[in-house]
């Protein structure tokens, strides 16, 4: 009988405007939440009721239910912190967590999250709230990104000393210099030579020691050449037989008419530093590509040209220990270590999630999500590759419920439940009438 259906069909209403004010009161309930993505209600009419007739098919709708709420993915406002281990992201991507079985968590394994309130524990993982890991590419000592995802581990012993292997010489060397008779003499080394230089190196055990390079104009007959002597401080090696300097290294260094590098050649370079574990430290001095090296044109290399002689600059790559001071998150989602001795070290790397299908993650609770069949497997890469977004550091992710939108929904839920509720009472009127009419 189609009033008793009326009956029924406004309470399958009411269920449902239940159900809408539920998940309205969620989201406002997390509008303060970090990361949190509001939910959406979703309906379907249910299957009518085919009452026949003889003009064709008649059909009388039978209520509604709830067919999906579903979570929208949009992107939350970034507020800024003062805690560099928060992290936002901006993209489409998840953090991805590994909680272990434990007792601070209901079950382990992976899930992902927007949520970036990490923190380094006391074992120096970026860990959530819970406990959970967050996962990412581990690096070695040579800064070289493992392919495998782990749990980021920041490790904060001191850097060990490097010796120093190559010294790179950038110099302009004033081709207008006589070529001054005889040899160079290490005894006076500023009166027999036409420029000299001064970069620290260091031995195996992290000791600076000032390397002092002398330059002389030679004859040639092709071009520009130059003689280099490498010295150190007699105090500081062990076989100077008492006098005030040694030379360590020797070597030549050619230039064509017009001033570019040609070719570079070292004789000689064996320094026996007093406090160095390795005896016989070889250095290489590198004045830049030469226009005979495959590849290379003279740019950016020394020069010999009609300009004051001038050290443009110099590096090398050796360094004391240090210990670390500091560490710095780039949008790259790499992880750097700033250390006392002047050194960025790359440390680890945070891995990003991706989904071809979003709206198939499960919640599973403390604003983390789990894989399904129907999101598809996780594509995990690093941060700015793909799709994947970038990370922010000292910076989290606000919900993105819109208050105002929410209670809108609230008011259309409270019409609803109140419409289908008088339904229901006037239904029930209707068969009280029915009722009378047998009495």
């Amino acid at each position: 009988m189609a009033i008793s259906q009326a009956l029924y069909t406004g309470v399958t209403g009411l269920s449902v405007m239940s159900d809408s004010m539920a998940v309205v009161a969620n989201n406002l309930a997390n509008a303060n939440a970090k990361g949190f993505k509001y939910d959406r209600v979703e309906f379907d009419d249910l299957l009518s009721l085919d009452m026949g007739g003889s003009a064709g098919s008649t059909q009388l709708g039978r209520g509604a239910r709830l067919s999906e709420v579903r979570t929208i993915h949009t992107q939350g406002g970034l507020s800024v912190t003062d805690r560099l281990s928060d992290l936002a992201i901006q993209g489409n991507g998840f953090f991805v967590v590994s909680n272990p079985k434990g007792e601070k968590q209901e079950a382990g394994g992976q899930f992902f999250t927007r949520v970036g309130a990490f923190h380094f524990d006391k074992d120096g993982y970026l860990s959530d709230p819970t406990g959970g890991h967050l996962q990412g590419y581990a690096a070695d000592n040579k800064g070289i990104l493992s392919p495998a995802v782990t749990d980021i581990h920041i490790a904060t012993n001191s850097v060990p000393p490097q010796a120093t292997e190559t010294c790179v010489m950038n110099l302009n060397l004033d081709s207008r210099a006589e070529i001054k008779e005889g040899e160079f003499d290490i005894n006076k080394p500023v009166e027999t030579s036409d420029f000299v230089t001064t970069v620290n190196v260091f031995d195996s055990q992290g000791t600076k020691h000032p390397l002092t390079t002398y330059f002389k104009r030679v004859d040639d007959s092709e071009g520009i050449s130059w003689k280099w002597f490498a010295t150190v401080d007699g105090k500081e090696v062990v076989d100077a037989d008492g006098a005030p300097i040694k030379q360590v290294g020797t070597g030549t260094v050619r230039f064509d008419s017009k001033g570019n590098l040609l070719s570079e050649e070292s004789e000689e370079f064996s320094a026996n530093f007093t406090k160095g574990a390795d005896q016989n430290q070889k250095i290489n001095i590198d004045f830049g590509k030469n226009m005979r090296t495959e590849g290379g044109n003279g740019v950016g290399a020394s020069t010999s040209t009609a300009a004051q002689s001038i050290t443009v600059f110099h590096s090398q790559n050796g360094y004391e220990s240090g210990n670390i001071k500091a560490i710095k998150i780039g949008l790259d989602g790499r992880i750097n270590g700033l250390y006392t001795n002047g050194i960025e070290r790359l440390l680890g790397a945070m891995a990003l999630a991706t989904f071809e299908n979003n709206d198939g993650l499960m919640k599973a609770g403390k604003n983390q999500f789990f894989a399904t069949m129907e999101s598809g497997a996780p594509r995990i890469g690093q941060a700015q590759t793909g799709v994947r977004g970038s990370i922010y550091a000292s910076t989290l992710e606000e919900s993105n419920v819109d208050m105002a939108q929410q209670f809108v929904e609230m008011i259309r839920s409270q019409r609803g439940f109140q419409a289908n509720s008088r339904s229901i009472t006037t239904t029930d009127s209707m068969i009280e009438e029915v009722v009378n009419m047998k009495r």
